[in-house]
Formats: structure tokens, sequence, C-alpha cells
């Protein structure tokens, strides 16, 4: 359990007296202002509970406890205040921004009891957290898994970029990881919507027809109707919207939205799904990006930059190897489109092997028949070669 806790005042005496009374029984930090609270939760957080004194000078404590509500949401805020201070402390609780206010002199048994009661309150919120997240994984992991089934072609193209887009969004230094990786996993979920053939033909590079174009476009707006009343993916349903929306404004939907205008995922979303199709074409990954960096409007330039960086820094490129079906492991990548016996495609070339693919392919193996060896993808050293 966690019992860290960050003590800030700008008096060191109190500070040097909180701390050696609650060492025993909890893990402490302090902090002599707010600015060097803040670097601490930084460095050395989560936090279960800080503690701040109200009268401290540049940034008291409701200005320094209402910054770590963005950084340290999760942890619970406790207050010192003289009697002087009571309104404002009274008005901070009752706004929902602490936990609770002690006065000063606070006796060292209560503030250990409250203190025990802060950590308890932060392991309740982050248990609930944690339980709501992991059930909510586990039901994307479902879709996910049968989207893969009902059309792999479209589950492919997720797949492939899925760890991608979590390095992307981890370079941008964003919040909430977790609905890019989510976001990535269910791109392409409005594809159920869209015919196999011309899913065959985006993602093999093949130009489509006008109608086969517009019915292609469609799969972002129904991928957010699919899942924009499912709770806590709202973000992630508009992500999805707007994933062939131009950095420029262009594409699609069709609003005035552009630039930093358009969220954030459907951004991280257009780079990395448009460099996966290029690379589906037969470009390579150098080619790719210098592509991407000709048609640059269409794309932010932040990002860009950091699925450059992400290439240079990989480090990986891979070989082929041949096995059987019996032999996949979880986490190989299917470097060539997996046929039946007749001749039909099961796996498109790019997707990773995860548990259920591979218990479909044994099952389809024992009734149907697959042409192998297969071929799969081993990382080795990245290629040399330099961008434009």
């Amino acid at each position: 359990m966690n019992r860290k806790i960050l003590l800030v005042d700008d008096d060191s005496n109190i500070l040097a007296g909180y701390q050696r009374s609650l060492r025993k029984n909890f893990e402490i930090s302090t902090a002599s202002s707010g600015m060097d609270g803040l670097l601490a939760i930084k460095k050395e957080g989560p936090f279960a509970v800080i503690v701040s004194d109200y009268r401290m000078p540049v940034m008291d404590g409701i200005k320094f406890l209402a910054k770590t509500r963005k950084t340290a949401p999760d942890t619970v805020r406790i207050m010192l205040t003289g009697q002087a201070d009571l309104q404002a402390a009274i008005d901070a609780v009752n706004e929902g921004s602490l936990f609770r206010f002690l006065l000063k002199p606070c006796p060292p048994e209560d503030l250990t009891k409250t203190l025990n009661a802060g950590v308890e309150q932060y392991r309740l919120v982050t248990a609930e957290k944690e339980l709501l997240e992991k059930t909510l994984r586990g039901s994307i992991k479902v879709m996910s898994d049968i989207l893969s089934i009902v059309n792999p072609v479209a589950f492919s193209h997720s797949s492939r970029v899925s760890r991608l887009g979590t390095k992307i969004a981890q370079r941008l230094n964003l919040d909430n990881l977790w609905e890019v990786e989510i976001a990535v996993m269910l791109s392409q979920i409005g594809c159920v919507t869209v015919p196999s053939g011309i899913l065959e033909k985006k993602y093999h590079g093949q130009a489509l027809d006008p109608k086969e174009e517009e019915m292609y476009l469609e799969h972002p707006g129904a991928g957010r109707d699919l899942i924009k009343n499912i709770p806590r993916l709202e973000r992630v349903a508009e992500g999805i919207a707007y994933q062939e929306k131009h950095y420029d404004g262009g594409g699609i939907p069709g609003d005035q939205n552009q630039g930093p205008e358009i969220p954030v995922l459907g951004r991280i979303l257009k780079a990395i799904l448009d460099y996966d199709l290029l690379l589906m074409g037969g470009n390579t990954e150098i080619q790719a990006l210098n592509l991407m960096k000709e048609h640059n409007r269409r794309y932010d330039p932040e990002i860009l930059k950091a699925l450059e960086e992400e290439y240079y820094q990989d480090g990986a490129a891979y070989q082929i190897r041949e096995v059987r079906i019996d032999e996949l492991l979880t986490g190989m990548i299917i470097a060539e489109d997996i046929l039946s016996e007749t001749g039909v495609v099961l796996v498109s070339h790019g997707q990773e092997i995860g548990e259920t693919l591979k218990k479909r392919l044994l099952n389809y193996k024992h009734f149907n028949g697959i042409m192998e060896p297969i071929k799969v993808l081993k990382a080795i050293g990245r290629d040399s070669a330099k961008l434009n």
C-alpha cells in the first residue's frame, strides 16, 4: 500500500517536527514551497497524501493544492490553516478540492489519524480506478478479438500500429496513455460496415474509385457511433471520428477544425495509420516518412517529428523466418498473407499474433487446412539509410 506523504510548509522547524513524529508510520517527503512541492510530485510521486500549509509566500496552499489536482488527481489533499484562514479552508472543502483541513497547531496524534484516513481514501480511489480500467481494457480486448475474426483485414491495420501509437504519445508526454492505446485498437472498428474487397484494395495501396472511397471514408463516423456511449470512451470516440482529418483542416469530418483544434487522438491516428498504409503499399519506412513530409500539411508537425524520432531510436528491422502454424508464438508478426489450401486469405501480412488468432488458425488448419510454412518477422538491427 502506498503510504507516501508530502509535507509542504515554508517553516523548516515545523517540517522537521512533523517528520520526526510521522516517519515511523509513513514514508515522508518535504518541500519548503509550492514550487518545490510540484517538483517533488514530479520526481518522487505518486503520493497518497499531500499536506500543505495555507500561508506560504509566492504560492499559497490553496493555489498549490489546486495545481496538484492536475498533476496528481488521485492524491488526497489536506491543508493546515490558522483560525484567521478558516473560511478559505471551508470553501475549499466545499468545492471538493480538499479532503480535510486541520487547524494549526495540530497535535501529532490528530495529524496521524487524519493521514491514515487519507491513505485509506487514496487506496479506495485508486483500487476502484484500477478495477474500472482493467474491466474496460478487458471489454475492449474482447471487442478487438471479435474484430480480428469478423474483419481480419481491418484488424491487421490497427494491430500493426498499436505499439507505435503508444510510443508517439509517450514522446509527446501525453496523459492517459490508455486512451491512445484503445483508440488505436478500435480505430478500424467502423470498417465492419465496409466490404472486405474495398479494404483489401485500400490496405494494399490500390486506388479506390470515387464510390469506394466515399464508402471507406464513412468508417470513422461509424466507429465513433459504435463506441460513443461507452463510459469513459467519449474522447476515444471523438479521436476515431477525426482519424481522416488533415491538420490544415481538410479531410473528414468536414468541419472548420484545424491544427490544435483537432482532437490529439485523431491527429495521432492520422499520422500512424497513414504511415502504415504507405508501408503496406510497398514503401520502405524511410520512403513512407519522406512522403509524409512532402504532404506535411496533413499532419501535426510535432507528431510527424515524434514519428521520425521513433524511427531512429527504435533500432529494429526484421528478418524473415518460416514456421508452421503450431510453432507460432504470441508477438510474432506475419510477413506474408496466410492462405487456406484453397487460396483464401485468412490473415493479412503485418498482423501481430495473439492467443485468439493463434487458436483460430490452429482450428482452421485442423478442419480445412492451411498452406505451410508461413513467414514471420524476427527483429534484427536497423538499416543505416537516412531521411531526406
